[in-house]
């Protein structure tokens, strides 16, 4: 049995990959308000920063995903 990834506060990190939009930048907006919080630590802050940036590497992939379907649509047309 693999172990699952997780930040200091519990998330679980394996399944960003699987995420959708949608709920990708809502976990982005709960990072960040947790990032701001007055009574996290450095080491936690960082972690969710890494958390962060992973799944913006993914929204990204999603996006440009997206991005190349509707130019498909729209060559076709």
């Amino acid at each position: 049995m693999v172990a699952k990834k997780t930040n200091t506060v519990g998330e679980n990190t394996d399944n960003i990959t699987n995420i959708s939009i949608e709920d990708g930048f809502q976990r982005l907006n709960e990072l960040l308000n947790n990032m701001e919080a007055e009574d996290i630590g450095l080491e936690a802050s960082f972690d969710l920063y890494k958390q962060g940036v992973e799944l913006v590497k993914v929204l990204n992939g999603r996006l440009d995903d997206v991005e190349g379907k509707l130019n498909e649509v729209n060559d076709v047309q």
